[in-house]
């Protein structure tokens, strides 16, 4: 009887600690969620997930006391004439992916994601090209993007490149093993009105 009651008091933390895991594990429904957590998440974080930082290639350091930081993907994800970098917020999963390509000195496209934890959307917020310091929006971008050899094809085929390869893409690559394009779990990645015209 002494010798059961030893091996159900040894087991009993793995077993806690196995289904505390399993928990956290089945409570992340979507990539976005895995992302924040790896960041955001407790002690438990470091058993599942690598940093999410770390995914993309960057070593900073978040300070307990900072409410948001930014961070840029290296430039071994996103290099050449192309920028990317993620607006994380503590506490929430609401967080902001800006990435800029550039056309000339003083011209680039410029698009926004973000994820809607209510909805479960992760969408293309703002695409719009920024030239001499102004933002052109519509069909004015589509002609103004068209003196550079790039149509709405382009714009669509950099879309998907930025929220499927670059942010999701790194992520499955480097983090998450049970998620893919294929398996989003209960999340919808939404585009742009402009580009899906």
């Amino acid at each position: 009887m002494k010798k059961h009651l030893k091996k159900i008091l040894w087991l009993t933390p793995i077993l806690l600690f196995g289904f505390y895991w399993l928990g956290i594990y089945l409570s992340l429904k979507n990539p976005m969620e895995e992302i924040v957590y790896s960041e955001n998440g407790g002690m438990m974080r470091y058993v599942m997930f690598k940093p999410f930082t770390e995914t993309i290639g960057n070593d900073g350091i978040w300070k307990e006391d900072e409410e948001f930081q930014i961070y840029p993907y290296s430039e071994e994800i996103v290099g050449g004439q192309e920028d990317l970098s993620v607006m994380m917020f503590r506490d929430s999963s609401e967080w902001v992916y800006w990435y800029k390509y550039r056309l000339d000195r003083n011209v680039s496209v410029r698009m926004t994601f973000k994820y809607n934890s209510k909805k479960r959307v992760f969408f293309q917020k703002e695409v719009y090209l920024y030239a001499d310091e102004k933002e052109i929006e519509g069909s004015e971008f589509l002609q103004k993007l068209a003196t550079y050899g790039k149509d709405r094809a382009w714009l669509k085929k950099q879309s998907k490149k930025v929220a499927e390869q670059y942010i999701l893409g790194t992520w499955f690559r480097n983090g998450s093993s049970r998620y893919s394009l294929k398996n989003l779990g209960d999340m919808k990645i939404e585009y742009n009105k402009l580009i899906e015209k």
